[in-house]
């Protein structure tokens, strides 16, 4: 699924079923009759994905349980930009559907979604359930609107982590590194056996920068970079945390731990090569569509297993886990809210929302549906979470886009190049958001 970044293609497949079971009502505007009604359903899909049958069959089975009919345009990952131009005239969709940064980004900034604390109250179709009891709570900490309200349902649940083949002899699958002396003392041991373990297409701007993203956030917690990137006086980098996680980071940089040629190949060789078994490395840092994007070039008896990010000494950040939410959203003056409620708690339910894992591959927001192999540690590092989470890139690319361009993913650049040590990297972040917002 393009939702990251251009090139992300997530599957995600569904099994519908049949439920007699009555819906239960919500309230809000454009409430639905007892019986039949309608609403219009644009979707980031397009005809054809596996995401698109999904959600068909489930609309079909919807309107044969509901008598509502839906009026579903598949209109590819551009939606929002479509949906928001219909908020201006008061004739938008009833319901939609992207990730949670591009709705936050495209509609919930002109104050274009609605709160859908009644649905969060709701009791899930065909359950005792109410929609607000399956889904963590820190999932929705970003995603709220002035006056409180959830403003998202999440049905799919994305993070990074770190990926090893648990079929290789890299000593990971018996007890993984815990912290980051740990790590380290990890690398050094695969490092004299010849290996380069890190896998990394350094190609990638942001891909370097996931490595000191994790950093940050292990020394810093959540919410330090996101602060630090819209902090027009810099004064935030001076959190020692910051240069805490360079130091760490510059060890990996200057080891001889990342795998050779990392910045002068081109996407998606090094990840490929790594599943492959065509180069010395043991780990990648990567989204949870790791497995599915790299399986097609996995080497035969490849088990995809991962581990969160190690935990440092006294780290603010010791725990949290990177969790990013694809999800549903009713737009401000939507005509027939109520019945785009009811879809919602209709797909919500525990055996619908299972065929993400079981037939996609894909992780759900709920806890007690299992996750499919290849993420099942990923759902523990995300359960064990709590709700300490946080965005991919600390959500500094939706409060500070231009400052991710030009200033942070620049100076992860040349930092994994060797053309910055950890102090220079630091200031180097400093020097340049001053001026990116001296100049803004």
């Amino acid at each position: 699924m393009k939702v990251f970044r251009q090139r992300r293609v997530f599957r995600a497949v569904a099994v519908a079923m049949l439920v007699t079971a009555p819906l239960a009502a919500c309230g809000g505007k454009g409430a639905a009759t007892e019986a039949g009604g309608e609403l219009t359903y644009w979707s980031m899909w397009k005809q054809g994905e596996d995401q698109q049958k999904v959600l068909q069959a489930a609309i079909d089975q919807f309107t044969k349980t509901t008598k509502i009919k839906v009026n579903v345009q598949w209109s590819g990952r551009d939606v929002l930009k479509t949906v928001a131009a219909r908020l201006n005239t008061g004739n938008p969709p009833d319901l939609t559907d992207q990730d949670g940064g591009a709705i936050a980004g495209n509609l919930a900034k002109v104050n274009g979604v609605m709160g859908l604390g009644d649905l969060y109250s709701a009791t899930i179709d065909g359950e005792s359930k109410k929609v607000g009891d399956v889904i963590p709570a820190g999932l929705l900490n970003t995603y709220k609107t002035s006056g409180g309200e959830p403003y998202i349902v999440p049905y799919e649940v994305v993070g990074s982590t770190i990926w090893y083949n648990a079929g290789a002899d890299n000593g990971l699958a018996a007890k993984p590194p815990g912290t980051w002396d740990e790590f380290i003392a990890w690398l050094d041991a695969q490092k004299a056996k010849g290996r380069t373990p890190l896998a990394l297409d350094g190609d990638i701007k942001f891909y370097d920068a996931y490595w000191t993203t994790w950093s940050i956030i292990r020394h810093g917690g959540p919410g330090l970079l996101n602060k630090a990137a819209q902090d027009k006086t810099g004064a935030t980098f001076d959190d020692p945390a910051f240069l805490a996680a360079a130091k760490d980071i510059e060890k990996l940089i200057k080891g001889g731990y990342i795998v050779k040629d990392f910045n002068g190949t081109k996407w998606p060789a090094q990840q490929n090569n790594w599943a492959a078994g065509k180069t010395p490395t043991d780990i990648l840092l990567m989204g949870t569509w790791a497995p599915s994007e790299t399986g097609p070039q996995a080497a035969p008896g490849f088990e995809y297993r991962s581990f969160p990010f190690p935990s440092v000494a006294g780290g603010k950040g010791n725990g949290a886990a990177d969790a990013g939410v694809i999800g549903f959203a009713i737009p401000a003056k939507a005509k027939h809210a109520a019945e785009a409620k009811k879809f919602i708690q209709f797909f919500m339910n525990k055996d619908r929302l299972a065929g993400i894992s079981s037939e996609a591959k894909n992780l759900t927001p709920r806890a007690d549906v299992a996750a499919p192999a290849a993420l099942a540690d990923y759902q523990k590092e995300f359960l064990a979470a709590g709700s300490n989470f946080f965005l991919p890139g600390d959500n500094a690319s939706a409060v500070a886009p231009q400052w991710v361009s030009n200033v942070w993913e620049q100076a992860n650049a040349d930092f994994f190049n060797g053309k910055l040590d950890a102090a220079g990297f630091v200031k180097r972040l400093k020097d340049e958001t001053v001026k990116l917002y001296e100049n803004g």
